[in-house]
């Protein structure tokens, strides 16, 4: 692509912009689901493990509760990030 003139720059700018936006939006609405599958993975987890197997809790147990629930902090913490990215873009500074 050749670029002849200013506005030719600032329209390849202003493009590579817009798709950077749409990759920002993309992932941050994929997070959006992460707590969802946790609670789907979570109830499964409780069926087959504690329900069907005679009710008993260990510590794995708990271990997965709360690395489920850490992932879903860190999933926060990344849609914040990117929330934070999206502004900046749309908005300037």
């Amino acid at each position: 692509m050749e670029l002849n003139s200013i506005e030719d720059v600032k329209a390849l700018n202003e493009y590579k912009k817009m798709e950077q936006i749409q990759k920002i939006e993309k992932k941050f609405h994929r997070l959006g689901f992460v707590p969802y599958m946790t609670l789907g993975a979570l109830t499964l987890y409780y069926i087959f493990t504690v329900w069907l197997d005679g009710g008993s809790w260990s510590n794995m147990h708990f271990m997965f509760i709360a690395s489920s629930m850490a992932s879903i902090g860190y999933s926060n913490v990344e849609r914040t990030d990117l929330l934070k990215q999206l502004i900046e873009l749309k908005y300037g500074r």
